[in-house]
Formats: C-alpha cells, structure tokens, sequence
C-alpha cells in the first residue's frame, strides 16, 4: 500500500519519518557513500524535508517501511537549482505543475514484479503518476543515476533525458516525464500492477 504523507506531519508520524530518514542514511551515506547531511541521530535529513514536502511510502501489511520517495514542487527551492546545479547549470525548471522527484528508496523488499523490478520500486513509479493525476502535476523532473534510469524504462516510463552528467561514476542523468493517462496504463501495463491490483495513494 501506498501512503502519502507531508512534511508538516512529522510530529503526527513520529516512527514513520524517523524509519524513513533511516533508510534513506543506509542507502545514500552507508552504501553509495554520497555527500549528504546525517543528523545526531544517524538520520538522513536535509534542507529540502520541509513542511510542504510531499513523501510517499510503500507500506507493507504490518506497517513495515518497504520504500520511500520525495517530491518537490519546482516553484519552491529544489535539489535541481542547488545540490545538483553546478552539474546542469542551463536546466532551471520552475512550474507550478511540475515537481522534481528525489530520495528514491526501496530498502527490504523480495517481491518481484513480471518486468524484473521490485514491487516497491513498481508501486512508487506507479504512485507517482497517480499523485501527479490527482494533483494537477503534468511533469515531473529527476536527477538520477544510470542505474535507476534502467528501472524506469523497465517500468514504462520513458524520460526526456534533458541532460547527462559524466563527470561521476555511474554517469548522472537529468530527465523529464509527463503525467497522463496513458503514462499510467503504460506502467501498469509493464509492472503487472493491473487496474485489478489497485495502488491506493493514502492520506495519512
């Protein structure tokens, strides 16, 4: 199941954030050994977990974290105009309907869906579309390695690669996707998350 919670629910959903910001250390410090902020409390948090950021979570039957993702509306400060602009110093996007997707997790998950990728990766490509249909989103942007943009073509998605960084390794892509209809049957079609298999994108 998915959830969607906001920044300003944090002290609502104390155990919640605290896993995800957990998760996110392991993923992005521990393991890909980025340059990112850990507080005291070994948690991932940076400027951009604000009170009108928007998280959806892939939540299993007990309330177990599976995986997380960030959204970011563009007319508000970005990772794309700041941490990443040095890489992509031409590409400013700015729109009220279009939002900039980071922090890409899926932490603990074995199911695997028919195209060969997680059903947690699965359910928050498809999240994302469903939360753009549902809010008025007609793009959204991502920075992101070489490795994800293969999950992304394995889910139907199939960005407007706007610009590539190859000073890093692996090589860093910056893409563009709309939000549509179609988009949406696209990924369900490729994931096997048929219309029978409902995603629920949940309030907390």
């Amino acid at each position: 199941m998915l959830r969607l919670v906001c920044g300003y629910e944090r002290d609502e959903n104390p155990e919640l954030f605290t896993e995800m910001f957990r998760q996110r250390r392991i993923i992005f410090h521990d393991q890909k050994k980025w340059d990112v902020k850990v507080t005291s409390d070994n948690l991932e948090i940076d400027e951009f977990d604000r009170d009108d950021t928007v998280y959806l979570c892939v939540m299993g039957p007990s309330g177990e974290l599976f995986g997380s993702v960030r959204l970011l509306s563009t007319i508000t400060d970005h990772m794309a105009t700041h941490v990443f602009h040095n890489m992509f110093p031409g590409l400013v996007i700015r729109s009220p309907t279009i939002w900039e997707i980071t922090r890409f997790v899926v932490f603990d998950d074995q199911v695997i869906q028919p195209n060969g990728i997680s059903r947690t990766a699965c359910e928050l490509i498809l999240g994302i579309c469903q939360f753009g249909l549902d809010h008025g989103v007609t793009q959204v942007t991502s920075i992101y390695e070489s490795s994800l943009h293969r999950v992304w073509r394995r889910c139907g998605v199939n960005h407007i690669v706007l610009g590539r960084y190859l000073g890093a390794r692996p090589s860093i892509f910056f893409g563009l996707q709309d939000i549509d209809r179609n988009l949406e049957k696209n990924i369900r079609l490729t994931t096997g998350l048929t219309t029978g298999t409902e995603v629920d994108v949940q309030a907390a």
